[in-house]
């Protein structure tokens, strides 16, 4: 019996968190590139921001605080609306609400590469296990230092620096 639970674990591990980051779009393998041409509106917005903003730290709260107000994750949405991950971008800009944490991810790249102030070296995806489902998160560089953006997760509280953790 604990065998035959260990073996469907493993199973379950390998599935869940190495096949689908080849896969599913923005999560691991092949990196999606920023596109040069947006969606009707975000250009404006990212200009906006970018008028706001005197350095790259404050764009980036700004753009964290304007995607994770208009977006966010939920685990089981994303298991129930599991089409969402493969959306493409102009239908995930046109859908507020519910977005897998890899399109919201993907949209805050689009906005911090597209400000001008970060370039995409300057952006790393993490992965981490969060109710036994993968989560991403990103990590950006301000100044020489690294900071956890987790913009899905805003409207649960939590605060650009962090991120989810393990049973969040």
């Amino acid at each position: 019996m604990a065998g035959s639970i260990l073996i469907y674990l493993t199973i379950y591990a390998i599935l869940a968190f190495g096949i689908t980051r080849f896969i599913i779009p923005h999560l691991g393998s092949g990196d999606v590139r920023i596109p040069e041409k947006l969606p009707s509106g975000m250009d404006e917005i990212i200009s906006k921001m970018k008028e706001k903003a005197e350095n790259g730290a404050q764009f980036l709260e700004l753009a964290y605080d304007y995607l994770g107000s208009r977006y966010r994750s939920e685990r089981f949405n994303t298991f129930f609306k599991f089409h969402y991950l493969f959306l493409p971008l102009e239908k995930v800009w046109a859908s507020p609400g519910f977005m897998p944490c890899t399109q919201t991810n993907f949209l805050l790249r689009i906005f911090l590469v597209k400000s001008g102030f970060f370039k995409d070296e300057d952006i790393r995806r993490k992965h981490i296990p969060v109710n036994f489902v993968p989560h991403q998160y990103l990590v950006v560089r301000v100044d020489g230092k690294w900071i956890n953006a987790d913009a899905g997760e805003k409207q649960r509280g939590m605060k650009l620096g962090e991120y989810l953790k393990w049973f969040g």
